[in-house]
């Protein structure tokens, strides 16, 4: 009995011993803070990746603030305690979760004060990723309505800094469905092409410089449009609404997230400071599509898109038509981005499994809005790594009963 009780001693002191080298041990996490999609990451790794990446206070040189609503939306509460959002806020890198269904929250959880808990609060700005791209597709609603840009179909004919370049006379159309003909050139946020500046990135650059590096490209479309998602044409897209805007840019946005929406805290876009390029312009093209808010805001903006097509306003006609002009693409259930087995306009639609009208919005490390059109059911799901079990929290969550 003596050696089993020593046995049994010795064993849980290397059980401990390995817990504690699990907790410590680092995972190769990239430069900027990032850590790899198929990374296994501990708590120490996700801290210090939200820390040095996904804080907004990390960005307060080079954004365009919108601020917040004198009247903000107030949302009724019906809270319920769901075990397996709280099992996963304590054990991967989910950090905030909303859940809205029949005009209330039932489900509004954050991160344990012992794990990610202590490092945010229901005012914290978490930065949307590639669900800022879905942001745009709206925004580019409200422009098309307010007659600034005439319709999906405009090809970008009139627009200087873009001349001599591949997307030169495309269509918003293809442009939002990602189906620019431009996979010889950017593919995600990565480039695939060589310039004499060598940047590797879209984000690090304004339009102006991919304008110039691109000069002579060429759509590899001739048959028909293939799906190739990257995180160039967002940015695009985002400085063209606002040279069609011209002064009325920031009216715009105001329309969009105070009027609409009815944010309740301000919130921004990212713009690029840098630029290494040699032709200079009046307007260079420094807006990205990454957005920052806190998470009620989130929920609030994804409210105005479920509100605006319910009410078949003309953004939710815009919505209405998106989807009717989706594009097909590859689904193999892999991540929220690849379940789904059409794109429309910067979202992410038709999921396998999942019935009823969904739009999908998904980011870089678990951001993740999806609203249901037929039942009004929205979550919005934030983290810092994508270990979370998102079939049930997020696809499931939102299919139609």
């Amino acid at each position: 009995m003596v050696r089993i009780a020593i046995t049994f001693v010795f064993a849980l002191m290397l059980s401990a011993s390995a817990w504690a080298g699990n907790w410590n041990k680092k995972t190769t996490l990239e430069s900027n803070g990032r850590i790899p999609q198929k990374a296994s990451p501990n708590l120490t790794d996700l801290r210090e990746s939200y820390s040095r990446y996904y804080e907004g206070d990390l960005y307060k040189n080079g954004r365009l603030e919108i601020l917040a609503s004198k009247n903000p939306y107030q949302f009724s509460f019906n809270l319920i305690k769901n075990t397996q959002v709280i099992r996963s806020l304590e054990n991967s890198g989910l950090i905030s979760y909303l859940r809205y269904e029949d005009g209330q929250i039932v489900i509004d959880e954050l991160s344990p004060k012992n794990r990610l808990g202590d490092l945010i609060s229901n005012e914290t700005t978490f930065n949307s990723q590639s669900v800022g791209k879905s942001f745009i597709s709206y925004i580019l609603g409200h422009a098309i309505c307010d007659g600034y840009i005439q319709n999906l179909n405009h090809q970008l004919n009139d627009w200087p800094l873009i001349k001599g370049t591949l997307y030169e006379g495309q269509n918003l159309n293809d442009l939002i469905n990602m189906a620019a003909g431009d996979s010889s050139y950017f593919y995600g946020a990565e480039v695939k092409f060589k310039n004499k500046f060598n940047h590797r990135n879209v984000n690090h650059q304004p339009i102006a410089y991919w304008s110039e590096a691109l000069q002579g490209s060429k759509n590899i479309n001739l048959f028909g449009s293939s799906w190739n998602y990257n995180g160039f044409l967002s940015n695009l897209v985002n400085n063209y609404i606002a040279f069609k805007a011209g002064d009325n840019y920031n009216g715009l946005l105001i329309k969009v997230f105070q009027e609409n929406a009815m944010i309740e805290d301000s919130a921004y876009f990212l713009k690029i400071d840098s630029y290494t390029g040699t032709a200079r312009t009046q307007n260079e093209g420094r807006l990205r599509s990454t957005f920052f808010a806190n998470r009620y805001d989130y929920l609030r903006i994804a409210k105005a898109m479920l509100d605006d097509w319910k009410n078949d306003t003309c953004v939710g006609k815009y919505l209405k038509n998106i989807y009717k002009n989706k594009i097909s693409k590859e689904a193999n259930g892999h991540s929220p981005y690849s379940s789904s087995s059409s794109y429309a306009g910067f979202f992410h639609t038709d999921f396998i499994g999942v019935k009823g009208k969904v739009f999908g919005m998904n980011g870089y490390g678990g951001q993740n809005i999806f609203i249901n059109f037929d039942t009004g059911t929205i979550v919005v799901a934030h983290a810092v790594h994508q270990n979370y079990n998102w079939r049930t929290l997020v696809l499931q969550a939102v299919s139609s009963k």
